[in-house]
């Protein structure tokens, strides 16, 4: 029974978002939708998805653990920028219910492969754009993302820069070689992401706050989570 109730939802799903899809990404989630379910761990694409349907348990419990980690450490009633957010903004749809639970509060989203480019609540704004220098932060309260791969450096120096509380959740890759007297050499993510958290040790250390990081050891993606808030 379960299981036909979902066909009919993820039906319904193909039927308004496929063509939005690039063929790779549609052939994948069709393909592993019902095959990964219960997986502890697959792509983001295919998370957005379950949580969208809101189907739980499956691998979309990483953006409910992510919200329960933010929520520790910060207040949702306001301002808030989410950064590659996805095809589809899973995390900035539970930070607009939160808000809207709470009855105040916004949530920006910017991704440039958003295929949910209409905001599913009222106080959502969707942005099919890529965060860049130019990006303006001056509206925003708190800065947010998940796994935001190459643009997780630029972000970090942004929020800071800017003065702006951020929560940022690293990704498993490496975006940037090491340099050594010969050259360039390899790294490994363990190294790429202690690279990172001492660059934003060294940004944030003239700004009269504290860099904490932290990490969700039950979550699948148990990256290093980047977190500050204004004193």
């Amino acid at each position: 029974m379960f299981k036909k109730y979902l066909r009919i939802r993820f039906n319904a799903f193909k039927e308004k978002y496929k063509n939005l899809y690039s063929k790779e990404a549609w052939d994948y989630i069709e393909e592993h939708f019902f095959l990964d379910l219960h997986e502890f761990e697959v792509p983001d694409i295919l998370m957005q998805v379950y949580s969208e349907l809101g189907v739980y348990p499956s691998p979309a419990m990483y953006y409910r653990q992510h919200l329960k980690e933010l929520k520790s450490h910060f207040n949702l009633d306001r301002n808030i920028l989410d950064v590659g957010s996805g095809m589809i903004p899973a995390f900035g749809n539970l930070i607009a219910e939160e808000q809207i639970r709470l009855g105040k509060g916004t949530i920006t989203v910017y991704d440039p492969v958003l295929v949910q480019t209409v905001p599913k609540y009222d106080n959502m704004t969707n942005h099919k754009e890529v965060f860049d220098e130019n990006t303006d932060l001056s509206s925003c309260d708190l800065i947010t993302g998940l796994m935001t791969c190459e643009v997780t450096p630029l972000l970090i120096k942004k929020a800071i820069n800017n003065d702006k509380d951020f929560y940022i959740a690293m990704c498993g890759c490496v975006h940037a070689p090491l340099r050594s007297m010969s050259g360039l050499v390899g790294t490994s993510p363990d190294i790429y992401q202690e690279m990172v958290i001492d660059k934003a040790k060294s940004l944030i250390k003239d700004k009269n706050r504290e860099l904490h990081v932290t990490r969700i050891h039950n979550n699948p993606h148990n990256y290093p989570i980047l977190y500050s808030k204004k004193n």
